[in-house]
């Protein structure tokens, strides 16, 4: 991989695009461990950067530094326009469950519908150190869950029994047709 750099404004960020990591490779089980800020292991507005674009490019709306071969704790969530990058996060309160139909970029094309508190109240770090504190409920919720998830070690597929997943292995080529039809039409 190469880095990159784009202008936003005038400021110039660097980041590179890498390759995602299987739902199998060893690294997803690993738990990452607090990330730095007073002696950073890497830059973490590169690390920042890398993840929301290798997130987007991947057309994600979450990725983990494990899911790209990096053992940080540190995650992107989010979209094209708007999106956070959350270093050291953690939960410290839930409400409310529902189920979810969640997908994961590590196992395109593999849809489980796995059980996740509705609100969250949670404390994050921002690329800059910067400790933040947010309530997030639905969506966001449910991301912020499933990349903490990943952090932790835990994969999605560990969150459902043999049957269902089984099930929702058989669906995965044609779940991955729908979706490339889907990029071609956006």
């Amino acid at each position: 991989m190469t880095k990159k750099m784009k202008f936003i404004g005038s400021e110039i960020f660097e980041y590179e695009v890498f390759k995602i990591r299987d739902i199998y490779d060893p690294i997803l089980k690993q738990v990452s461990p607090i990330f730095d800020f007073s002696s950073p292991p890497i830059d973490p507005k590169f690390l920042a950067n890398s993840l929301m674009e290798t997130m987007v490019a991947n057309y994600g709306i979450g990725l983990a530094s494990n899911q790209i071969g990096l053992l940080y704790r540190a995650f992107s969530m989010g979209g094209n326009k708007t999106g956070a990058i959350c270093f050291n996060p953690e939960i410290l309160s839930t409400e409310g469950e529902d189920y979810f139909e969640e997908g994961c970029l590590s196992a395109s094309g593999l849809f489980l519908k796995i059980k996740r508190p509705t609100t969250i109240k949670v404390r994050y770090s921002e690329f800059s150190g910067v400790v933040k504190e947010e309530t997030f409920t639905g969506l966001t919720a449910k991301i912020f869950a499933h990349e903490l998830d990943h952090l932790n070690g835990v994969v999605f597929t560990s969150l459902v029994n043999t049957f269902h997943l089984d099930r929702a292995k058989k669906k995965v080529k044609r779940n991955l047709k729908l979706l490339a039809e889907q990029r071609e039409k956006a």
